[in-house]
């Protein structure tokens, strides 16, 4: 399995202008050749919210107004990037709360910089609401501190990054950690996907698509941003489970007059096919009789890979009849074709072949 970008929204962010006065605070934004009076300090958030279809930002901003900081949520369209909306935000959000992502029943989940628990928030407000969900890990045994954090309430299980391994913990009865992976890198971001899956983003750009729903906790895939650039200075991911695509934000340096380059990237998880298993029959093999078999095209991670056709054939020559030619392979990557055996004993050959497009 693979990535493959399908689009880039390049500069998806524009600073505020110099408006020619005087403020005391960060000089150095209007100093030639900049022209602008801002520029993103820090990132704290990037999700996907179901509920309105759009993917979050919030970003710290140096200004050069009074008070000198600012934040700012940023809602851009889920489906084509655009910027929908810029909203200004209060410093408790960015500067108490950790790393928001979506997890289950469609909610928005976050750790926090100035405690240990993991809780619901108000997706527009980055801030939890009376009456919310909240787990507090540092209670656990071992005591944890999780960083980030994908919560999957209707399975009982959160998958969080404590320094560089992603822990798997059942929080059913008493929290038992079920299994563990190392990083290959910094953590960039960690996003949700399903009750299964999750990714990760590291700081120089690795993708990484995870099983933790499994009793022992799995690698997918393992890939890359198109063309990683060792001068960003972050890379984030959200997971849009419409339409089962990952979002990046690539966070550039400002231009050299000021300008925001950051850009929002858009991938599609693509399989990479390694194999087509031998047809095996499903129902009995009777003269006369119609006989089920069933194959399995599968991806270099051993998963089943979905939705491509496959050909069948009878090598000559043939005594009875393939009643299904051509089928097409399940989100499984089982694929079925019904045979028709003759009155008489006899030897087949079914051939089975994929029609693939890398």
């Amino acid at each position: 399995m693979a990535l493959w970008p399908i689009f880039t929204i390049p500069n998806c962010i524009s600073y505020v202008p110099w408006d020619g006065k005087n403020y005391f605070y960060n000089p150095y934004l209007r100093t030639p050749p900049r022209i602008y009076q801002e520029s993103i300090n820090s990132i704290s958030h990037f999700y996907y919210e179901p509920g309105q279809d759009r993917i979050c930002l919030w970003a710290t901003f140096e200004i050069c107004p009074w008070p000198s900081w600012a934040v700012k949520r940023f809602d851009f369209h889920a489906e084509t990037g655009a910027l929908l909306n810029t909203a200004s935000m209060g410093i408790w959000p960015v500067a108490w709360v950790n790393h928001g992502s979506l997890g289950s029943y469609g909610a928005i989940y976050s750790t926090w910089n100035s405690g240990y628990t993991v809780t619901e928030m108000d997706a527009s407000a980055m801030w939890p609401a009376a009456g919310m969900w909240s787990i507090d890990p540092s209670k656990w045994n071992p005591s944890t501190i999780f960083t980030h954090a994908v919560v999957n309430r209707e399975d009982a299980l959160i998958a969080g990054v404590s320094s560089w391994y992603l822990q798997i913990w059942d929080i059913s009865g008493t929290p038992t950690r079920r299994g563990s992976l190392r990083l290959p890198y910094t953590l960039g971001y960690l996003c949700y996907e399903s009750r299964e899956i999750c990714w990760i983003i590291t700081q120089n750009g690795l993708v990484g698509k995870i099983n933790y729903r499994e009793t022992k906790p799995r690698w997918e895939m393992l890939s890359s941003v198109q063309n990683p650039d060792p001068s960003s200075k972050g890379y984030y991911s959200a997971f849009d489970t419409k339409r089962n695509r990952l979002a990046v934000f690539r966070w550039l340096p400002d231009a050299v007059d000021g300008a925001c380059q950051c850009q929002i990237e858009f991938y599609r998880p693509l399989y990479r096919v390694a194999g087509l298993t031998d047809p095996v029959p499903v129902t009995r093999l009777r003269n006369g009789e119609k006989a089920r078999f069933v194959a399995h095209l599968y991806g270099n991670s051993g998963e089943g890979v979905g939705t491509y056709p496959l050909r069948g054939t009878l090598s000559d020559p043939a005594a009875g009849a393939l009643l299904t030619p051509i089928t097409a392979t399940e989100q499984s990557g089982a694929a079925t074709f019904r045979y028709q055996a003759p009155d008489e004993a006899a030897t087949e050959t079914l051939n089975l072949s994929a029609s693939v497009e890398e």
